[in-house]
């Protein structure tokens, strides 16, 4: 399944239809806050974020049709992590940046995020005549509790253990378990340590994907599971059985 997030992350381009539209009469507008966002991908601590994007941004302004993106992550308790500026005139070929299902997909690469909560807000912008930017409203912070990276997996007799990562505030964690290359997972156990023994009866000859789930991150009074991805395999690691000891 890594192999496959890989696949999605590297293969980014920066490509818009721009479709015709009337230009404002005013030299700019203001572009509207960006919604819709979420995760679209995990893989450790390279994390892929995503919002709506804006068909109309090409044409708020009448002097150019370059625009871009300002991105703060911070953690729950609002420290910074990184400030992430975008801009398609600049970055158009970035392997980092590019549009998915109508999204705008940013990948952030840190190692704060694959063991703690985080946040993120992002706001667009347009230049006006003087190539000076003018920013929309920041859209609501997007809380993402990650998924535990597996460290670890080691056959014993017919079981297999799990080591992952520890994050921190969960409460548990619960194990997802595909025997069909990841097209869909099954829960399989709960622990409240950061090792797990696979127990179900596995086949021979068979592909295995395993992920885990963390669950209870508490933030301001409510209690949140690992954030669920657009991609339902991502930070899901494989193992192949050839032989079943009994």
């Amino acid at each position: 399944m890594k192999k496959h997030v890989k696949m999605i992350l590297t293969a980014l381009l920066f490509v818009f239809v721009l479709t015709p539209a009337v230009k404002a009469n005013a030299a700019v507008v203001t572009p509207a806050t960006p919604g819709g966002l979420g995760i679209y991908s995990q893989e450790g601590s390279k994390v892929g974020l995503v919002w709506n994007l804006d068909n109309n941004l090409p044409n708020y302004s009448s002097a150019y049709i370059d625009f871009g993106f300002e991105v703060t992550v911070t953690t729950l308790k609002n420290k910074s992590i990184a400030v992430i500026d975008k801009n398609t005139a600049y970055n158009s070929y970035d392997s980092d940046f590019g549009t998915k299902d109508n999204k705008v997909m940013l990948i952030v690469n840190n190692s704060k995020l694959k063991t703690q909560g985080f946040k993120f807000k992002v706001r667009s912008y347009v230049y006006d005549e003087n190539q000076q930017k003018v920013y929309s409203a920041y859209s609501a912070e997007k809380v993402i509790i990650p998924r535990p990276t597996i460290k670890s997996k080691k056959m014993v007799g017919n079981k297999v253990k799990l080591t992952f990562n520890k994050v921190t505030g969960a409460k548990n964690y619960t194990i997802y378990l595909s025997s069909n290359n990841g097209k869909s997972f099954k829960k399989i156990g709960t622990t409240k340590k950061t090792t797990y023994t696979i127990t179900k009866k596995l086949k021979r000859y068979t592909n295995y994907y395993v992920y885990v789930q963390a669950n209870g991150v508490k933030y301001k009074g409510k209690k949140n599971n690992s954030t669920k991805p657009m991609d339902k395999g991502s930070n899901s690691s494989g193992f192949y059985i050839r032989v079943v000891y009994r």
